[in-house]
């Protein structure tokens, strides 16, 4: 193990720094590692190692395949079994590092988010940025100021209309979880809700990099939600295709939108937003982090993400954007939710067929809980999504099979 990361962590308390997390680039050795947190980090992780970063990996989960790029820690394996950012940092105390770079899940965790400081320098969207970003009414009145579309939304006192379909929105939604239609006498999620008008069309995200002033789209890509093909419902994130079959139309728009979400709120280094494209592009969220739309994108191109995300915060120009994918093909990848609780096994010829994120072999999935993420490429849109669907009902029917496999 690297001497990077002690076999125990140094502190567990629950004590919370006074300072926040900033965009400052940290003043430490260059053979110290970035230290990637967040409740999936494999698809930033991936990139980085194959651009030559040392780095040091904190997440939920600790797969199969993430320990073979770095050194890990993990909930699941060496933590408290609570799935929880705070947790997360607890895990991460003592890693030695030169900065740490967050991911998915700290966006709706302020809390959490603030006590990243005490793991060392925080490079990324600091928290204000985060918070303002992830506040309906701030994006309301930023759409309002600079142009662009954005849903109707009203806070959880007020029951919407009946004139029109509205979604019902946890704040705190990692991945689309607890997202639903509204229905009136419905159930309604735990914690703080919002209400928002359900806008139809074509789910999409966008994958951005800025310094705070200026900003650059490294991608668009569409998003794949609920598909109980994947054994997900509702608006439960799947995964992404790239390149948005319609990115030449709606290029120009998507980079006005992140330009003008980068001055509005100051966003810094990697981070992204969804829309729904219709004919026009309807803003819905933004991610103030890196996206995991981005490891689609990494590995459709030769861009160093860690190495723009770095350079950006130092406001240096960059050459680590190299292109956008190859030209006339596209790829996917898709999460794959079990249906029932299950045993995995086959983790050898699932890397070899280009999944991520898999579990050791016989390692228990719970019902809803993902299994792995599969990658497919073809010449079409459509068939990208079809070879997609047939990986999964593989490896749905291959896990279910009564008969046990030697692992």
């Amino acid at each position: 193990m690297s001497d990077h990361l002690p076999s125990e962590p140094a502190d567990k308390s629950t004590d919370e720094p006074s300072g926040k997390p900033s965009s400052k680039l940290p003043d430490k050795p260059p053979d110290k590692p970035y230290l990637l947190i967040g409740s999936n980090i494999r698809f930033l992780a991936e990139n980085a190692i194959r651009h030559g970063h040392d780095i040091v990996t904190v997440d939920y989960y600790g797969d199969w395949d993430t320990l073979k790029l770095a050194p890990n820690r993990s909930i699941l394996r060496d933590g408290d079994g609570v799935m929880s950012m705070l947790s997360l940092v607890r895990l991460a105390d003592g890693i030695d590092n030169r900065g740490v770079i967050y991911g998915p899940g700290f966006e709706n965790d302020i809390v959490a988010l603030r006590s990243l400081q005490r793991l060392g320098t925080v490079l990324g969207c600091d928290l204000k940025s985060a918070r303002i970003a992830r506040n309906p009414d701030s994006l309301m009145r930023a759409a309002a100021t600079w142009g662009f579309h954005f849903p109707e939304t009203l806070m959880e006192k007020s029951r919407p209309p009946e004139s029109a379909q509205w979604l019902i929105k946890p704040l705190n939604s990692l991945g689309g979880g607890g997202i639903s239609f509204y229905k009136e006498n419905g159930p309604e999620p735990d914690g703080p809700y919002i209400f928002q008008k359900y806008v139809e069309g074509l789910p999409s995200s966008v994958s951005v990099v800025s310094n705070g002033s200026d900003a650059a789209v490294l991608g668009v890509t569409t998003q794949i939600l609920g598909d109980p093909d994947f054994g997900a419902s509702n608006f439960r994130f799947v995964g992404n295709i790239n390149p948005h079959p319609f990115s030449d139309d709606i290029i120009d728009q998507v980079t006005e939108i992140a330009e003008a979400l980068t001055l509005e709120f100051d966003m810094k280094g990697l981070w992204g937003y969804d829309f729904i494209y219709n004919g026009e592009v309807t803003l819905i969220e933004i991610n103030p982090r890196p996206t995991a739309g981005m490891g689609l994108l990494g590995i459709c191109s030769f861009s160093d993400l860690v190495g723009l995300h770095v350079d950006s915060l130092a406001h240096e120009t960059s050459d680590k954007l190299i292109d956008f994918a190859p030209a006339r093909r596209y790829t996917g990848q898709a999460r794959v939710f079990a249906e029932n609780e299950l045993t995995f096994y086959g983790a050898e010829e699932w890397a070899a067929m280009g999944a991520r994120d898999i579990p050791e072999n016989g390692s228990i999935i719970r019902a809803g809980s993902p299994i792995l993420t599969l990658t497919a490429s073809a010449v079409s849109y459509a068939k990208t999504i079809e070879t997609l669907k047939a990986q999964a009902a593989k490896l749905l029917q291959d896990l279910e099979t009564p008969a046990a496999k030697a692992f």
